[in-house]
Order: C-alpha cells, then sequence, then structure tokens
C-alpha cells in the first residue's frame, strides 16, 4: 500500500523543486500573522488596553493579514520573474548549440562549448549542466535535471521534446534549432495574452480606487450630515420616531471590512487576469489593502 505521506511529499517537491527558502518563508511569515491576530484579539476583549487614538485591535488585524500575504506575495513575483529571465535566455542556447551540431559537433561537445557562453541569469544553470556532464551524467538525465531546477512548464516540455527527439535518432540540429522556435512562439502568445488581459486588470483596479472613493466622498458628506444632525437630536423623539445612536466608529469599520473584501478580491482576480497565475494576485492584494488602511487610518 502506497504511503500517502510519502505523495503529498513528493507532491510539495515537485511543486517548489528544492526551493526550501519559499517554505521557510511561508511559516515564518503565518506564524508572525497569527502572534498579531492574536494580539488584536486581545485588545477586542481588553485583555490588554493601548491607547486607541493611537492604535487598535483592528491595526493589528491588518497587520496581521499583511505579513501574511506579503512576504509570499512579493517573493513569488521575485521567483517568476527570475524564471522568466532564464527562459528567454533558453531559445539562443538552443540555437547555439544547433549552430555548434551543424558544423560537426557532438551534443555533448555542443552544451560544453555554449555554456562557457554569457547567457545572462541562465548561465549558471548551464555551468551547473556542463559539469553534470563532465561528471559522466548522460545528456538526456541533465536536461531532465536543468528542467527540474527551473521548474517551468515551458523548460520541461523542451526536455521532453529533445529528448525523445534524440533517443529516436535524427538530426540533432534541427531538433534543437525546433525546440527554440517552440519556446520563441510560446513567449509570443504569452505576451499577447498578457497585453490584452492587463487592459481588464487595470478597469478592475480603477473600479477598486472609484469604490474607494465614492466611500469616502459619502462618510464626509451624506454620513457626517447625519452624524452633526445627530449630536443634536441623539435620543429625541419625533412623533412616534425616536432618533437613535449611531455609532461611527462602528460604521467606519463596517465600511472598511467591505474595503478589505474588494482589495483582496480585486488584487487576486487582477493578477490572475494579467499573469495567468493566482499567486500572481497576491502582491496586489498587499498593495490594495495597504492603500485602504491607510485611507482609512488617517482620513476618515
Amino acid at each position: 500500500m502506497r504511503n500517502p505521506f510519502l505523495s503529498k511529499k513528493y507532491n510539495l517537491k515537485q511543486k517548489y523543486g528544492k526551493n526550501s527558502p519559499i517554505l521557510i518563508l511561508i511559516v515564518v511569515s503565518f506564524c508572525f500573522s497569527i502572534v498579531l491576530f492574536l494580539i488584536g484579539f486581545l485588545i477586542l476583549i481588553e485583555v490588554i488596553h493601548l491607547p486607541e487614538n493611537i492604535i487598535t485591535w483592528v491595526d493589528f488585524f491588518v497587520y496581521g493579514l499583511l505579513s501574511a500575504i506579503g512576504p509570499i506575495g512579493f517573493y513569488n513575483h521575485l521567483m517568476t520573474k527570475k524564471k522568466k529571465d532564464v527562459e528567454g535566455q533558453l531559445p539562443d542556447f538552443l540555437r547555439e548549440i544547433s549552430s555548434s551540431t551543424s558544423s560537426g559537433m557532438t551534443v555533448f561537445d555542443a552544451i560544453k562549448s555554449a555554456a562557457r557562453g554569457d547567457h545572462g541569469k541562465l548561465t549558471p544553470e548551464l555551468k551547473l549542466m556542463s559539469a553534470q556532464l563532465s561528471w559522466g551524467i548522460p545528456v538526456n538525465e541533465a536536461l531532465d535535471n536543468l528542467a527540474k531546477r527551473i521548474n517551468t512548464d515551458t523548460v520541461k516540455r523542451m526536455a521532453i521534446t529533445v529528448n525523445k527527439a534524440l533517443e529516436i535518432g535524427g538530426n540533432s540540429s534541427l531538433v534543437f534549432n525546433a525546440a527554440a522556435r517552440e519556446i520563441d512562439q510560446a513567449k509570443q502568445v504569452e505576451k499577447q495574452r498578457k497585453t490584452e488581459m492587463s487592459l481588464y486588470s487595470m478597469v478592475i483596479f480603477i473600479s477598486f480606487f472609484v469604490f474607494l472613493a465614492v466611500i469616502l466622498i459619502i462618510d464626509k458628506t451624506i454620513f457626517q450630515a447625519i452624524f452633526d444632525l445627530q449630536d443634536q437630536m441623539a435620543g429625541q423623539t419625533i412623533g412616534n420616531m425616536n432618533i437613535a445612536f449611531i455609532d461611527h466608529t462602528l460604521l467606519k469599520y463596517t465600511l472598511f471590512s467591505f474595503v478589505i473584501v474588494q482589495s483582496l478580491g480585486g488584487g487576486l482576480l487582477g493578477g490572475f487576469m494579467m499573469d495567468g497565475r493566482l499567486l500572481s494576485g497576491i502582491r496586489f492584494s498587499f498593495i490594495l489593502v495597504l492603500i485602504s488602511f491607510f485611507i482609512f487610518k488617517f482620513m476618515f
């Protein structure tokens, strides 16, 4: 019987590769968030007393939310950008191998020769690949290891295509040249998709700021007039109608909860439409929540 824990461990490794810093970052950020949430809860139930004009329990809840989504969101963005930069150098590397093999070099020698050149952020991976070939590791296994380290669908497809073509046999130069064209076409399609969907993302972000501005205007006009009238007539009776007291702080937190939901949802959706990945929207959610917090903190 297959051990389910081994399966989960393998899936986690397959998802993040050997990138243990991201796992450490997730654990640390969530632990820090739990501490902030706990402090906010203790302030809410009045176990801890702090000056409300300086910091409130809502502030700690927002700090906890930001610490939970901020580090992982921006770290994921940096890692994705790095992988994209590596993929951008890959077609030139493949075309260089294609040119070398067409002149009579073996695939082994062509890869080692190309790895000595400057290929930007791809260079460290190529040097490691060249070292593995020097240790006697076969070309197909070295390509598989390269795909696992970079850990993107494009590079994995390239490794599978090249290995299958080399296994079957044929013109190695054409194989590597075809792989380079495939990556270029995939990049072009992705660039076109991102350009088109970025317009929809901008609509989402603009809608968020319009929503935020409308709430701010309503608070400074309609609600402010109601509160001014309340100060004069609260507790009085007009006919059979009693003028009740409206808590301004409770209303502020209610509106703030609406904006927080809008910030999280709008950021995730905008990032997903822009990059095609839900995780890409985490950093946008962080920015929108931070903007909302400062506006409610100093303008409401």
